[in-house]
């Protein structure tokens, strides 16, 4: 990669992309931030804090990795990191991973138009799909230019919302902490009860869904400017991630039960509101949902084919179908929960590889080899 200073534009768009990938269904319909972070009241910040510590890490691992080995598909980290037979259950895992996740987003989006514009069932999840298919087509350098533009957008508009909500409502803040805490309301928390293992299991997921991506991104650009971006990025997500805690818990009496917890502020400031943030959350659910597809696709054909064309809308068709007779809020608790236990263990296995080289020094021979097989 070219030495010499780094181009701000690059970083932005770097940061806008790490944005836009993070910030899907769960993430933009504050589902997933009630479940993993806001379900553990006064410990919220626990579970951010160590879910923030495991993204900056692994993904300066990836990027550094991917550029320091020069991968031409970003999977192949799975390889160097755990060797031949663990990393190619990895390789396939997450990629079946990734292509699971791509169906809880067209479930996110099923639900939004539901419960916002009260669309027939599937609706939603259609319109999703072929924006979807229409940007994954053009693989990875039309996805980045996708991408890096929707990012800052989306997490401006959660910032709005979360604060108008969160300081309208700051008197409510501690009793929503102690009803929560006390056990008033049944809400889904992920980790059974113990907000490091949430946080572990949020930052596990998020390892899968960044590995590949990021790996190759940081082989193909400069690794300052990608490292850079993602550690801004770190900045705006985790910190977006408390505020929206703080408007959800304010709120809990109308977010606790609420499949889309975000429509259900938005609304609450103006109904017009609700109706552009809506449209916002599908931003959220489209961003994510394109890489996510990318993902689970390209371990399976190579990009730029006719065969990856056509697997692509296959793919996109079925992920459709089936997000159409699953419920939502049960898709996001059991998939990410349960993968991000597994993407937690890879971390063990990246500390490892890490220690032993550095990630500056040349990648030992024996991990090369078995990469390559």
């Amino acid at each position: 990669m070219e030495k010499g200073k780094i181009s701000i534009g690059a970083v932005i768009g770097f940061c806008g992309a790490c944005i836009a990938f993070y910030i899907g269904a769960g993430f933009a319909t504050m589902q997933e931030v009630m479940q993993y972070e806001a379900s553990y009241g006064s410990l919220f910040m626990v579970v951010i804090a160590v879910a923030a510590v495991i993204y900056i890490y692994t993904n300066i691992s990836f990027a550094t990795n991917g550029n320091r080995l020069k991968l031409q598909r970003g999977g192949d980290i799975y390889g160097h990191y755990c060797g031949k037979y663990v990393g190619t259950f990895y390789d396939y895992f997450s990629a079946i991973f990734c292509y699971m996740c791509f169906i809880v987003m067209c479930g996110g989006a099923n639900s939004t138009a539901t419960q916002q514009w009260g669309l027939p069932n599937g609706v939603g999840a259609v319109v999703l799909t072929i924006a979807v298919i229409a940007t994954a087509v053009f693989g990875l350098d039309g996805i980045l230019k996708a991408l890096s533009k929707l990012g800052p957008i989306i997490i401006i508009m959660i910032l709005i919302i979360s604060i108008i909500t969160g300081v309208s409502h700051i008197g409510d803040f501690g009793a929503g902490i102690e009803a929560i805490d006390s056990g008033k309301y049944e809400l889904t928390q992920v980790g059974g009860g113990n907000p490091f293992a949430s946080g572990a299991s949020y930052g596990g997921f998020v390892i899968l869904w960044f590995a590949a991506f990021l790996a190759e991104i940081g082989a193909k650009n400069k690794l300052k400017e990608v490292n850079t971006g993602m550690l801004l990025s770190c900045l705006f997500i985790f910190g977006a991630a408390a505020i929206c805690c703080i408007a959800l818990i304010s709120n809990i009496a109308d977010t606790a039960t609420a499949d889309i917890p975000a429509l259900v502020l938005a609304n609450s400031i103006h109904p017009i509101l609700g109706q552009i943030f809506a449209v916002i959350v599908f931003c959220g659910i489209y961003t994510t949902s394109v890489p996510l597809l990318w993902t689970g696709v390209g371990r399976a054909v190579k990009e730029g084919t006719t065969q990856y064309k056509v697997v692509t809308v296959v793919a996109g068709i079925v992920g459709c179908v089936v997000a159409c007779f699953l419920p939502y809020k049960g898709l996001v608790n059991v998939l990410y929960g349960l993968n991000g236990y597994l993407g937690f263990v890879l971390v063990a296995f990246m500390i490892i590889y890490d220690i032993r080289t550095k990630m500056g020094t040349k990648v030992p021979v024996k991990a090369s080899k078995s990469s390559a097989e």
